[in-house]
């Protein structure tokens, strides 16, 4: 370790090369680990606040939930506790702001009504709690809002935090608002009931009915799994880069570094002794890389907007850390072999 300290002490121009390009791989990882998880969260937050443990839809829905629709009494009696839920597509307007949104019908007092941050819940027809997206684009309790393509409008009672389903941010109603809004197609009937139920797998429905786990359901979301594997893979070949990179920084600064190497070997220094300094550079390196990076990816999602969607998750932020750290050290391994070849009597001369 003192030897690897004062070598990198020593030569800091060479060795800041190295982390700086180690802060920017590690910058951009966690940048990418953030803006997945908020876009991730951003499907599915609704479904997380509702908290059930499947949902049941119509078999030949393809698990598309506008797509399914059933009897209100469908499943009446099967499972320990159910909510049902109506779901249109809307475009709400004032005079001077407009906003694509999901209206989401729901029944008063049961689980999966949107809890209230502020203002209050909705109590007629055609009032709505809205997801506080639309207060961050300047909408607010009151407001008056006009419907695409009818004659209806909605006024906005409260706002509720966390209400997006497939990024789109949800309006809460009662049943008779989504019935009037989708011109009732809807009228006695749902698109999907929420299940909360552990033992839900035990419960046989219709045969034209299906009951599906909330995570396949969410898997299932029109372009979920296929940003979240974009996304993934960026990560993993960012990896595979670090190593690179830091296995090549390494190794050319060994080869340039030879006949020091030959004569601390003629002075009887061992090659497991140099190949520890080795190890312990590249990880002093890559720890101080993953701390600036880290302070700068916090101080970047401080100044970031609301719009923005970036959601860090500490406990997968440390295994990317680890993991950088890693990646690193496997790089840096390349470097022990040329230390082990280097001969002290060709390098002295």
């Amino acid at each position: 370790m003192f030897l690897a300290w004062k070598e990198l002490l020593y030569n800091k121009l060479k060795f800041s090369l190295i982390i700086g390009v180690l802060v920017l791989i590690g910058y951009l990882l966690f940048l990418i680990s953030g803006l997945s998880n908020g876009l991730m969260n951003m499907n599915r937050e609704a479904i997380d606040t509702w908290d059930g443990d499947a949902i049941v839809m119509t078999e030949e829905s393809n698990q598309n939930l506008a797509q399914s629709v059933m009897d209100k009494d469908a499943v009446e009696g099967d499972f320990k506790n159910v909510a049902p839920i109506k779901n249109t597509a809307v475009i709400a307007s004032t005079d001077d702001r407009k906003q694509n949104a999901l209206l989401f019908g729901v029944e008063k007092d049961t689980f999966i009504e949107p809890e209230v941050s502020e203002g209050k819940m909705f109590k007629d027809d055609f009032e709505v709690v809205a997801d506080d997206t639309f207060q961050e684009k300047g909408f607010k309790i009151g407001d008056e809002l006009n419907l695409a393509g009818t004659d209806e409008s909605l006024t906005i009672t409260g706002f509720t935090e966390s209400a997006k389903y497939n990024a789109a941010p949800i309006l809460y109603a009662n049943n008779d608002t989504a019935d009037v809004l989708t011109n009732g197609r809807l009228k006695d009937k749902v698109n999907a009931f929420v299940v909360k139920d552990s033992d839900f797998k035990d419960v046989n429905v219709d045969d034209d009915l299906q009951v599906i786990d909330t995570e396949s359901f969410i898997k299932k979301l029109p372009g979920y799994t296929e940003q979240k594997l974009t996304l993934d893979f960026m990560s993993y070949f960012l990896f595979a880069i670090s190593a690179f990179i830091i296995g090549i920084f390494l190794y050319v600064i060994t080869i340039q570094k030879a006949p020091i190497y030959g004569l601390l070997k003629a002075q009887g220094i061992s090659n497991s002794f140099l190949g520890k300094s080795v190890v312990y550079q590249t990880l002093i390196l890559s720890v101080l890389a993953v701390i600036i990076a880290l302070a700068l990816t916090l101080l970047t999602a401080y100044f970031l907007p609301p719009v923005v969607p970036i959601i860090f998750k500490w406990q997968l932020i440390a295994i990317y850390a680890a993991t950088l750290i890693i990646t690193a050290l496997l790089g840096g391994l390349f470097s022990i072999r040329s230390v082990q070849k280097v001969d002290p009597l060709k390098t002295i001369g």
